[in-house]
Order: C-alpha cells, then sequence, then structure tokens
C-alpha cells in the first residue's frame, strides 16, 4: 500500500492530467502541477498512443497550436530521458479493450478511456494513475492526487 508520492514507481497518466499540467485556466492546473512536481524524477510516467492523441489534439484546439508542439516536444524529451513509456495498440489489447466496454456499458466511456483502463488492469506494476476522470477509477488503482467531482 502507497503512502506518499515517494512510493509510486510506475504511474499511468491520463489525457486529463496532462491538460491540467498544460492549461493555465483549467481548474485543477495548481493541483496537477504541485501533485507532478511531488512525484520522484525516477517515477516512471506511462501513457498511451490514445492519449497522446487526445492530448494534442485537445491542446492544439484549445490553447492553440504553438502550445501543442511545446507539449509534444517536451513529451518526447520525457521518452527520450527514459521518464515516459508510451504504450501502443496492438491486438491483444483490443480484446482487453472490449471487455472493458462490454463489462461497463452503463458508463459513458470513450475508446480511450476503455483503452487505459484495459491497459493499467493489464499492468499490475503499475502503482496508481495520475487523473482527473472520474472513469479512472474503474481500473481498480488509486487514482491521483484524487478526484475532485
Amino acid at each position: 500500500m502507497m503512502t506518499s508520492t515517494a512510493d509510486i514507481q510506475r504511474i499511468f497518466v491520463d489525457t486529463s492530467a496532462w491538460i491540467d499540467l498544460m492549461n493555465k485556466n483549467e481548474r485543477n492546473h495548481a493541483e496537477a502541477i504541485q501533485f507532478h512536481k511531488n512525484l520522484s524524477p525516477l517515477t516512471l510516467r506511462i501513457t498511451s498512443w490514445g492519449i497522446v492523441s487526445e492530448t494534442f489534439t485537445w491542446i492544439r484546439y484549445h490553447i492553440g497550436g504553438q502550445e501543442a508542439f511545446r507539449w509534444l516536444s517536451m513529451k518526447e524529451s520525457l521518452e527520450q530521458q527514459g521518464f515516459l513509456q508510451i504504450v501502443f495498440p496492438d491486438a491483444q489489447m483490443e480484446i482487453g479493450v472490449r471487455k472493458v466496454i462490454d463489462r461497463f456499458r452503463d458508463q459513458a466511456l470513450s475508446y480511450v478511456d476503455a483503452f487505459s483502463i484495459a491497459l493499467v488492469q493489464s499492468r499490475p506494476d503499475i502503482d496508481a494513475i495520475f487523473a482527473f476522470d472520474h472513469h479512472m477509477i474503474l481500473a481498480g488503482r488509486p487514482v491521483l492526487p484524487g478526484l475532485l467531482e
């Protein structure tokens, strides 16, 4: 059981966290920044290709192209330094996604949400989820810094 952010070795980063980190106008921006600063520099951040796509698109449409490309450069730098791992879809994960969608039919999950949940459930090495999206609790891991709605 985790007692602090220092105990987190691997954390899954959702679109909602990336957006809140990048957008000063987001309600959870300050909390996202503080939480991210409190993570150990050695904590591996894990995200998916779908989240990269969602995040880049959201930032480009809502903040602007310059900020979207700045985020993309930051993401690539984190990858090159070994602090960020991007998970790409494969045929096996598609089976897991379908199971999540079938299991949670009563939830308004996006396909990327379902992929994220399936990914986290398939990876026991992921300690927590950095998100502000209430759907992420369906993955069965702590959602940090905590749901605010």
